[in-house]
């Protein structure tokens, strides 16, 4: 491994790497080699749940996944611009390794390396009767061949019985949303004037169904908006987006890097955005506006100026279906809103309870 971190460190390549459950000897590797601070921006080892969740902004569904390592990876990307790096990398792994406990499912290693042009995912399944040593060997061995791959160029060859691979090389089109500080593209052609933003995570027929009553009520063709950069969730990745595009490959989507409605009204004027009452209510939490009250009011200032109005859906919260008329809206807010009742739409479906009834299905 020590050649391999050799070229790397010789390379223009400057990143940041999570690490959490296993992955301490590439770590080590790194670290070994003169020239190792002009690659390595930063590293950490999240292993308590608490860090791992602060880390990430929400606590993960489940620790060692490929979700989870993605979701670091682009954590660690992100990170490494922060810190300056022109060709920057992010390296995100989540394992689940040998160890004193009895394990209730099969060991395994997650990883993933986010650049500004490429997603890519890997995942690696052990015997669980193998020490430990042995497992951090052969994922030590494997993270450092997809490095070599994704970074370097370099092919390698691994098993394929116990090696799962998948990436994502991003359009000249896509990759400013990592790289730019405001941007927008579509799939087709639109001209941003209703836009249903959302994570589609998954998408399910309210989606749809409420983007046909907007287009019906305001006599405007209509267009998903999903950002890869959000206020209160971790940033998606290509291999993300590009999952979720396709049960989305009727309808015109928006691919931003917006992550807040001001950012969206500066981008699209004159723009109605539909959406549900659980978002608008997210819209008036201080929290967005790092709890400063004239700052939170010159976003809705700014909002007006630039023509937004919101079509609101109501949604069922908790054992509530909230209506517009429910909320405690601050007045600048509220004026921009069109309340869309019961009587005309309504659909209970929402992606959590989706995503709820997946897992206890596995």
């Amino acid at each position: 491994m020590t050649e391999c971190a050799r070229r790397l460190h010789a390379s223009h390549w400057q990143g940041v790497v999570y690490l959490t459950g296993g992955g301490s000897p590439l770590l080590s590797d790194l670290l070994a080699i003169p020239g190792a601070s002009n690659t390595v921006l930063e590293a950490a080892v999240p292993y308590a749940a608490q860090a791992l969740s602060e880390l990430l902004g929400r606590a993960p569904e489940q620790a060692a996944s490929a979700q989870t390592c993605r979701a670091l990876s682009m954590r660690a990307y992100q990170r490494a611009r922060d810190l300056g790096a022109k060709h920057a990398f992010g390296i995100g792994l989540s394992a689940s390794l040998s160890s004193n406990e009895q394990k209730k499912g099969q060991t395994r290693a997650h990883w993933a390396i986010q650049t500004e042009s490429k997603s890519a995912s890997f995942s690696l399944y052990f015997d669980n009767a193998d020490p430990r040593a042995d497992q951090e060997q052969q994922l030590n061995e494997a993270a450092w061949a997809t490095i070599e791959l994704s970074l370097l160029n370099k092919d390698q060859h691994l098993a394929p019985s116990t090696f799962h691979a998948s990436e994502y090389a991003a359009s000249a089109s896509w990759q400013p949303l990592l790289a730019a500080p405001a941007y927008a593209t579509c799939t087709q052609q639109h001209d941003g004037r209703l836009l249903l933003p959302g994570s589609f995570n998954p998408v399910h027929t309210g989606h749809q169904e409420m983007l046909a009553v907007a287009e019906k009520i305001t006599g405007l063709s209509g267009a998903f908006e999903m950002t890869l950069r959000n206020a209160d969730k971790p940033d998606l990745d290509y291999l993300t987006v590009h999952e979720r595009l396709k049960a989305l490959e009727h309808t015109p989507v928006w691919l931003t890097n917006l992550s807040n409605f001001e950012q969206k009204a500066e981008r699209f004027p004159n723009a109605i955005f539909a959406l549900g009452t659980d978002t608008l209510s997210r819209i008036a939490e201080p929290r967005f506006y790092a709890n400063d009250d004239a700052r939170m009011h010159h976003a809705f200032a700014n909002m007006a100026e630039h023509g937004t109005r919101f079509l609101v859906f109501g949604r069922r919260l908790a054992e509530e279906f909230i209506e517009l008329s429910d909320l405690d809206l601050p007045a600048e807010l509220a004026s921009l809103c069109k309340s869309v009742p019961a009587e005309q739409f309504r659909n209970d479906a929402s992606s959590s309870s989706i995503r709820a009834r997946q897992t206890l299905d596995l």
